[in-house]
C-alpha cells in the first residue's frame, strides 16, 4: 500500500530502485537468452530469442516509463512470466539449471523493487513466476522442482523483506529530518523573537526611556522641549512596525531640528531615499547621538549633515568633553546596540571618532548592494 506522506529519503530509494531494477533485469535476462540460445537449435532458437527478447524490452521500457501506465506494465510482466515457465513444454523441462530457471528466478526477485509501493502487483509477478516455471517443469515431465520452487519462493520472500527493511530505514531517516526541520524552524522562530525584543528593547532605549532620563536631569524649568518630544517618541513607537517601503531619510532627518531642546544646525541634502530599514537604523542612531550629546558633551549645538553620492553618508558632529570610544562603560549600550548593532544589521557601517576635549563624530555609511 502507497503510504499517505513519503518523505525525500523514501521518495528518492523508490525513484532508484524502481527505475534500477527494470534494467537489471533487462542486461540479466538478456544475458540469460544469450547463453540459452547456445543450447538450442532450429526452431527452438526462435523461442529463445523471442522470449528474452520480450523479457528484455519490457523491462527497458519499463525503467523508462517506470511511473506511465503501471496496470499494464504489471499485467505483461504475468504474462511474460508464465509463458517463461510453460516454453518447457517446447523446449524441455529444467528442473534444476537453464536460461529458464536463472531468468524466473531473477524475475521473482527484481518485481519487488520495480514495484516498491505497488506490494499487490510485485507479489502477483513472483507468484506468476514461480507458479509458471513448476506448471512448465511438471507438464514437460521433469517432474515437481522441489528445490527450484522452494529457493525461488525463498528468494522472493527474502528480497520482499529486505525492500520492507529498507523502505522502513527510509521513511526513519525522513522521521529525523523533519523532526530536525522543526528545531530548526522552532529555534529560528525564537532567534527571530529574541531579535524583534531585542530591536523593541533597544527602540524602548532610543525614545522614552531616554526621554525620561533627560526628565529626570532637567531643572524644574527646563521642559519646554518635552511636550514635542514625547509627540515625536510617539510617533516613532506607532509607525515602528511600516518597514516594507522606500523613504527619505532627508525627512526623517529634518525632524531633529529643536530635538531635546538641542540647538541642531541641519545640512541635509535631500532627497535621500533607501530602504526603510537602512533609514530607520541611520534615523535612530542620529537620535541616540544627540540624546549622547544633551547628556554628556555639554554642547548644545551639534551638527547633523546628510548626502547622497554613490552611498548614503550622514554625520553628527559635536565640540563637547569628548571620550574614549574603546573605553565605554557595560552597561552604556546606546553606541554598541543603537546605534553600531543596528546599523550593521541593515547592512551598513557606523565610525566614531572622539577625543577628550575634541568632540565627537558619528559618520554612518551606507551602500545600495
Amino acid at each position: 500500500m502507497r503510504p499517505a506522506e513519503i518523505g525525500p529519503c523514501e521518495r528518492h530509494l523508490v525513484r532508484v530502485t524502481a527505475r534500477g531494477a527494470p534494467w537489471l533485469r533487462a542486461a540479466m535476462a538478456g544475458l540469460c537468452g544469450v547463453f540459452g540460445l547456445a543450447g538450442y537449435h532450429g526452431a527452438d532458437t526462435l523461442i529463445v530469442a523471442v522470449l528474452a527478447g520480450a523479457i528484455t524490452l519490457l523491462s527497458c521500457a519499463q525503467g523508462l516509463w517506470y511511473a506511465v501506465a503501471p496496470v499494464p506494465f504489471a499485467a505483461a510482466g504475468i504474462v511474460l512470466a508464465v509463458t517463461l515457465g510453460l516454453s518447457q513444454l517446447v523446449l524441455g523441462a529444467q528442473p534444476y539449471t537453464g536460461w529458464i530457471l536463472a531468468t524466473a528466478s531473477i524475475m521473482s526477485v527484481t518485481c519487488y523493487f520495480e514495484w516498491p509501493h505497488r506490494q499487490l502487483a510485485a507479489h502477483a509477478v513472483a507468484a506468476a513466476t514461480v507458479a509458471g516455471y513448476t506448471a512448465g517443469c511438471v507438464l514437460a515431465g521433469g517432474g515437481f522442482p522441489v528445490v527450484p520452487s522452494v529457493r525461488m519462493v525463498l528468494q522472493a520472500l527474502l528480497a520482499w523483506l529486505g525492500l520492507r527493511l529498507i523502505l522502513r530505514s527510509a521513511r526513519f531517516c525522513d522521521r529525523l529530518s523533519r523532526r530536525a526541520a522543526r528545531r530548526r524552524s522552532t529555534a529560528e522562530a525564537a532567534r527571530a523573537q529574541r531579535a524583534a525584543d531585542s530591536a523593541y528593547l533597544a527602540l524602548l532605549h532610543d525614545t522614552a526611556s531616554t526621554t525620561f532620563l533627560m526628565v529626570s536631569t532637567a531643572a524644574a524649568d527646563d521642559f519646554g522641549w518635552l511636550p514635542g518630544q514625547a509627540r515625536r517618541d510617539l510617533e516613532v513607537l506607532t509607525t515602528q512596525s511600516v518597514r516594507e517601503r522606500e523613504t527619505d531619510l532627508a525627512e526623517l532627518l529634518e525632524s531633529f531640528d529643536g530635538h531635546m531642546d538641542l540647538d541642531v544646525r541641519l545640512d541635509v541634502r535631500g532627497p535621500i531615499v533607501l530602504p526603510a530599514e537602512a533609514a530607520f537604523a541611520i534615523y535612530h542612531g542620529v537620535r541616540e547621538a544627540l540624546s549622547n550629546v544633551r547628556k554628556h558633551s555639554g554642547d548644545l549645538r551639534p551638527t547633523v549633515s546628510a548626502h547622497q553620492d554613490g552611498q548614503v553618508e550622514v554625520l553628527v558632529r559635536d565640540r563637547g568633553r569628548g571620550f574614549d570610544p574603546d573605553h565605554v562603560p557595560p552597561h552604556r549600550r546606546g553606541l554598541s546596540d543603537s546605534i553600531r548593532a543596528r546599523m550593521t544589521e541593515a547592512g551598513g557601517q557606523v565610525e566614531v571618532t572622539s577625543a577628550a576635549g575634541e568632540g565627537t563624530t558619528v559618520h554612518w555609511t551606507w551602500t545600495r548592494g
